[in-house]
Parts: C-alpha cells; sequence; structure tokens
C-alpha cells in the first residue's frame, strides 16, 4: 500500500507541475498580449530596427 501512496503523490506532484508551467505561460502571454505597441517596441536611437539588413548595421 506504500508505493500505491507514494506514484499517487508522485502522480499529483506531476500533474500540479505541469499545470503551474501552464498557468504562467498563459499568463506570460496575457501580459505580453495586453501591452500597448509602443512599449513592445523599441524607438530609441540606439535599438537596431527588426528589419535591419548586415549592411544597414554597419
Amino acid at each position: 500500500m506504500n508505493i500505491l501512496k507514494t506514484r499517487k503523490c508522485a502522480a499529483v506532484l506531476a500533474i500540479s507541475a505541469v499545470l503551474a508551467l501552464y498557468a504562467t505561460a498563459a499568463w506570460r502571454v496575457e501580459q505580453i498580449r495586453q501591452t500597448p505597441h509602443a512599449v513592445a517596441t523599441c524607438n530609441l536611437e540606439h535599438c537596431v530596427p527588426h528589419t535591419a539588413s548586415l549592411s544597414a548595421l554597419r
């Protein structure tokens, strides 16, 4: 009976860990989705544009 109790406890812990990872990922995606576009992109002069080619970086 002790082995069954250990396996059930391990299964509960594994499922809890997976649910915690999923919840954390969903929360981060929601936070990123709610940020305004101006905050999410870099408009400063020292930032490299996302569409830059190698010749533009020189």
